[in-house]
This record gives structure tokens, sequence and C-alpha cells, in this order.
């Protein structure tokens, strides 16, 4: 008997690196050091800039504050910051950010995620009994693909974390449709409540439906009947994990809807859903590097490039109707470019009426995401099985060829990459047509080899064009920090902790920057504002409310002059397209008594009389019905007096001074979770002016304390504890039922 040789430490790390876990680890650690220590880094991308970033910071420095991040009244006059989904407070990643600084925070973040898309592709792939270099390529493709990196390099850190999910998606429901199992039932449970959490339920919503198609894709075929009854089964699985799921994540979920009802995209219709959209020009992004499509208005929104070895290798796979998981792909793809069409198709308002939620998500140009990654696993497929045709070959190298040459006539943006990528499918159909197909056989693995290579160096060169294209976009817009400045200079921040309010335009300051610096900005950054507050915004500056932007306040807002609402409390201002800023002599005060009321029907009748009648709320309060103020009795306002002791992030403790029973009216953004007490007596917060907090108070002198409660947080909190106690119990059901059969 010889002995047995021993494999050395080098070998074996070697081999390890070798496997699924090595690649996705060198993947996950390669590219956030790559991309944050490139100049500029990847923190300059555009959303992560105006959101994430004072996201991140505001999370930290509320909980090391001792408060639970609940609101913020730095933004758009105050918003529930809990309750937006972007700011992912219950995303257990996201935590890094509370105990760790901002670039260590981040660099694990991305790398886990990498990890996450990187690991699950190369299982699925796996899975599908793909050749380990195959389903290294494309993976590494996947992670640089515009629907994938375009999106981190645009800074759109929750739609990033989305899209990693998908592998882990695919390769649980792959599992599950092979084999019903209760555990890997737990384990999509537990991977949609991330995919939810991260940050982007736009995204979410995305994944949903793109498994969804899948599934009734894959159940199209001969015996019809026998897959009509495995597809419907597979359905009830797949919507009872997303249903748990949804119940893991009330806790979020809730004050998210809560959130979606007072805000700005509570009616839905297909001019909002519908906006934004492509058109067929955009197929030729999947091998034509275009980061801004030929609309540079939706940018990576349009970014579908995943290269011309995976668009031809997908387009093959695709071709292939007799597997199951072809036709899946193939309705989830065509679907998919479908409904980024918009109205351009009937199918978009159809499943408009039938589709739950989906009225709420604007862009229609995003659900061309599914094409790509269709693609991608097409060409897997295709890549495993081989057998590749000549004819087909060369015949998908023509139409490709065909839309570069477009590219080239039509894009004066992109000539050159469209003249480019044509010189490239030239020279391909050249060389497919010129060698003999026995001469394919014999050098399969080398012919393998060098595509992968040149698939990994297309796909590095698309998103080092991508970046090039996107890291400029906000160049220029970083003085936020002289305007704080400026309010310290002026000694415009208080010791009672009132941030100082500001009306200055994007292109002078970051409209979230005061989550930082202090200030409280009029405006915002964020998909979700109060309805109430936005619409004041725009009509009090004499324009119409946007149908379509609802993220921003536009720059016209501005042109209306650095202090254009009455009872505000702007003590600095600026307008667009001026650099200076204006100090307002006489700012008003933050809270104040008022001692006339009027009721009116509702807050659009209050926004009517606010705007055309010019109402002035410092003398009046407008209370929405059945809502009342105190019985109006002789006063003498010269002796009244209001004043804010502290200003928290969740509360506000005043005193006052009243001749007569009044309305304490507090000109910070109302919102259902706002509660009072008066002398240590609960009070209800009205909502005054459209959207200002009012509180009844009797004459004399009187103390009083608004503090915020997250309306449904303490319900949520409720169903997602009995919702994990559920599933814990199921986990340790499972692991009883494997030991006893041990």
């Amino acid at each position: 008997m010889e002995p047995s040789e021993s494999i050395s430490p080098r070998r074996h790390v070697a081999g390890w690196l070798a496997s699924d876990g090595g690649i996705a680890l060198i993947l996950a650690l390669a590219f956030p050091a790559v991309l944050l220590g490139m100049m500029p880094p990847i923190t300059q991308g555009c959303d992560y800039q105006m959101i994430h970033q004072f996201y991140k910071f505001y999370l930290r420095a509320s909980i090391h504050a001792g408060e639970l991040p609940l609101w913020n009244p730095y933004v758009a006059l105050g918003r529930p910051f809990l309750a937006d989904p972007e700011a992912a407070v219950f995303y257990p990643p996201n935590w890094g950010f509370i105990v760790l600084p901002e670039t260590p925070a981040l660099f694990l973040f991305l790398a886990f995620h990498f990890w996450l898309a990187g690991f699950f592709f190369l299982k699925l792939a796996r899975q599908w009994a793909a050749p380990r270099e195959v389903a290294g390529g494309l993976a590494f493709a996947y992670c640089l693909s515009g629907p994938f990196m375009g999106r981190l390099l645009a800074g759109q850190l929750g739609y990033f974390c989305g899209l990693a999910y998908w592998p882990l998606v695919f390769y649980l429901v792959e599992r599950l449709r092979e084999k019903r199992s209760w555990r890997d039932w737990t384990r999509l449970v537990l991977v949609v409540t991330g995919s939810f959490l991260s940050g982007s339920p736009p995204c979410f919503w995305l994944t949903t439906l793109a498994v969804g198609l899948y599934v009734i894709g894959v159940h199209l075929g001969w015996p019809w009947r026998e897959n009509a009854r495995r597809g419907l089964w597979c359905l009830v699985v797949l919507v009872s994990a997303y249903g748990f799921a949804l119940l893991l994540c009330a806790v979020q979920l809730l004050p998210t809807i809560d959130l979606m009802m007072e805000g700005n995209r509570a009616d839905s219709s297909v001019q909002f859903s519908a906006s934004y959209p492509i058109d067929c020009r955009w197929l030729t992004s999947l091998y034509i590097d275009q980061p801004f499509g030929f609309w540079p208005a939706i940018g990576w929104e349009s970014n579908l490039y995943i290269g011309l070895i995976c668009t031809v290798g997908g387009l093959l796979g695709l071709g292939q109707w007799r597997d199951a998981r072809i036709r899946g792909l193939c309705l989830m793809g065509v679907v998919g470019f479908i409904l980024a069409l918009g109205q351009g198709t009937p199918l978009f308002a159809v499943l408009l009426r039938v589709l739950p939620g989906m009225g709420s998500f604007r862009l229609a140009a995003r659900y061309a995401t599914f094409l790509p990654w269709a693609l991608l696993l097409a060409g897997l497929i295709v890549w495993t099985k081989g057998g590749f045709s000549r004819l087909k070959i060369l015949f998908i190298l023509s139409v490709l060829f065909a839309g570069a040459v477009y590219v080239v006539w039509h894009s004066q943006r992109y000539g050159i990459t469209g003249a480019i990528a044509a010189i490239l499918l030239a020279a391909s159909a050249l060389v497919v047509g010129w060698v003999e197909p026995q001469t394919w056989a014999r050098s399969k693995s080398v012919a393998s080899g060098v595509l992968i290579v040149l698939l990994c160096v297309d796909s590095l060169l698309g998103a080092r064009q991508a970046w090039a294209s996107y890291k400029y976009l906000l160049v220029g817009k970083h003085l936020d920090a002289k305007v704080a400045v400026v309010l310290h200079r002026e000694n415009l921040y208080p010791a009672n902790g009132v941030p100082p309010r500001v009306f200055i335009p994007n292109s002078i300051i970051r409209a979230n920057s005061g989550m930082k610096y202090g200030f409280s900005s009029v405006a915002g950054f964020g998909a979700l504002t109060s309805m109430r507050v936005w619409a004041y915004l725009y009509l009090g500056t004499g324009y119409r409310i946007p149908s379509y932007q609802v993220v921003y306040l536009s720059d016209d807002a501005y042109r209306a002059g650095p202090f254009p609402f009455p009872g505000m409390n702007i003590a600095v201002g600026g307008v667009y397209g001026a650099s200076e800023l204006f100090l307002n002599l006489h700012p008003g005060e933050r809270a104040y008594l008022v001692h006339a009321w009027k009721q009116v029907s509702d807050w659009t009748v209050a926004l009517q009389q606010m705007v055309q009648d010019h109402s002035d709320p410092t003398k009046i309060a407008l209370l929405e019905a059945p809502a009342e103020g105190p019985s109006p009795m002789a006063s003498d306002a010269s002796r009244d007096e209001a004043v804010i002791d502290a200003f928290h992030r969740n509360s506000i403790e005043l005193h006052v001074r009243s001749s007569a029973p009044a309305l304490l009216v507090v000109a910070e953004a109302w919102y259902p979770g706002w509660r009072a007490t008066v002398n240590g007596v609960p009070a209800e917060v009205l909502p005054a002016n459209v959207w200002m907090r009012a509180v009844r108070v009797p004459a004399g002198e009187s103390r009083i304390e608004l503090h915020y409660v997250e309306p449904s947080l303490a319900l949520g909190a409720v169903i997602s504890l009995c919702a994990l106690l559920v599933l814990v119990a199921i986990g340790w059901r499972l692991r009883r039922m494997r030991s006893a059969q041990v």
C-alpha cells in the first residue's frame, strides 16, 4: 500500500480560490477596492451624493445620540425617516454604517452584495451543470453589466442591492421547481425579506414580476395539463413565500405604506407609471456601450449593456425552445421589454389594472432589466449544451450589425462606439464563416477560453465607459459646508437646537445636506414627500405640480425669489441662476400664537386660499373640518409669547404665554404620527395652513411637548415578530425531523 500524497497548503489555497466560493470572494474584495480607490471614487455617484451619504450619516448620528431615527426635520420641512424605504433602517448590512466610518462600512457593504451576486450566480450555473470557467465569466459579466454596475455607478445603492439578490432568488426558485422542500421555502422567505428591506421597493417589485413570469413561462408546453398543474402549484409556493416575507417586513412595510398614502405618488395613473419609456432603439445598448442611450434624461435607467459575446450567446440560447428554462426566460425578457415601451403597447395598461402596486412605481424603462438578465441566463444554458449552429450565429451577427450601423447613422454621442461594434461584428462574421466546423470542434476548449477572456475585457471596458459618463453629473455642487459656515457666521444656529431654514437652489447645495450640516431645507431629494408640502411648494411659487418628476423640487420654483413663502421662517434664500445668498432680515418665528381661525373642508381648499387668496398664516389659521379652534375671546396679542425651549429629531419642547385661548402654530410639516401634551395632558396635533402643525392652548402660561410616534411601527413590529417566531418554529421542526431520520 503506497502512502497517500499530502496536499501542500499552497495547493489547497489555490484549489479553494478556484472554487465557487473563492471566485466570489475575489470578486467581492476586488470590485469595492477598485471602486473606492479610483479617482473620483464611487461615492461621487449621483444618488449616493444626493441621498445615501446623508441617510447613512443621519442614521449613525441618531443612534449615537440615543434617539431612534423616526423623523427627519432637516428635509422638505420635515418628513418621516424610518418610514422611507431608501433609509433601509432595518436592513442588517446597513448597520455597519452605525459602528464604522463611512469608507470601511461602504467597503463591507459593497463586498457583501458583490459576493451575494457572484456566488449565487455561480451556484445557479453549477445547478445547470455549466463549466466553472463559463460560470465565472458570466458571473463577472453580470457584476459589471449596465443594469447592475450601472446602478451602483449612479449611486443607487438600494437598486444595486436588490439586483444582487436576483441570482439567489432564481437559484432557490429553481430548487423549489425541481423539488419542493420546506428548507428551501424558508430560505426563499428570508432572501425575499432581505431584498425588500435593502431599500428599493421598485426593484423588489421587478424581482417579483420577473420570477413570476419565469415560473409561468417554464410551465408552458406539452403536456399542457400536467404543466399547468405543476405551474399553478409553483406559483402557490412562490406567492406563499412572498406573502410570508412581507409579514416579516411588516415593521418596515406598514410605515412605508403610511408614507405612500400621505406622499406625492399616492394616486397612480397610466401616465405616471409609464413615464420615461424606451423604444426599440435601446436594444442596441445590449451590445453597444451607451451609458446614456438615446435619451440622456433617463440615463442609467436604459443602460442594458452586457456585451457582444453575452448578447450573441443569449440570442442563441433563446432559440432553444425545447428547454423549459428557455421558455421561461423568453417570456420574462419579452414581457419586460414590452412593458419598458410604456404606452407604446396596450399590455402596460392591461397589467396596470390587474397587478397590485404596479401603479406606485414610475419609469417604465426599468422593466427592460428583464431582457439582459434573460440573455445572460440563456447564454449560460446554451454555452453548457453546445451545438452552435453556424447559420444561426451568422444571422444573429447580421442583425446586430444592422443595429450597429443604425447607431453610427443616428447617434452623435455614440457613433464611434457603434462603428467599433460594427467592425467587430463584421470580423466575427468573417471568422465564423471562414473557419470550418471541424476546426471549431477540435479547438473548442481554446476558443471557449479566448471568448471568456474577451467577455471579461469587454465587461471591464463597458463599466469604465459607464463611470466616465456618470461621474461628472454633480461636479461643483458641494457648497453645503460653505452655507453652514455662513449660517454660523450670522449666528443662525440657536442654542435651543432649532435648525435654521434655507431655501437654496440645487445648483448651490444638495437638498438633503442639512441632515449633515444641521440646517432645515425647504426642499428635499427623495422618492416620497408629503403631498401637502409638495403641492404647496409648487403652487406657492406659481408653478404646476409635475406629473412625472416626484423626487426633487425643480429649478423653476427657485425663480420665485429667495423668500416666497409666508410664515415659513426662511432665514437664508437663493435664486436660480445666481450664486449669491440672501439673508432674511425678518424671517418671522418658527412657532407663534394665532387667535383667529377658519375652518375649510380639506387641505386642498386651504391650499387654494393660501396660494390664490394670499392668506397670512401668522394672522389666521386654516383648519380642516371637523377640527375647530378655541372660541374667540378678547385678547391682547402684544403680550403673547411662544418660545421653543428644545428642538430634537423626534420632539419639540415649548412654553407659551397667551392672553386668551389660542392656537399654537409650528412651522414644521404635519404628519399623522405627531402627538402633543399641554401641561402634561394629551392634546391633538391639528393640520393647519395646508402643511403646518397646530395645538390648542389655554390662556396663561403653558408647557407644550410635541413628539413623533411612527403610526404603524408598533403593529408592524408585532406582526414581524410573530412571523419570525413562526419561521423559527418551522426551522426547529425541520431540524428535529432530520435528526429523527438520521
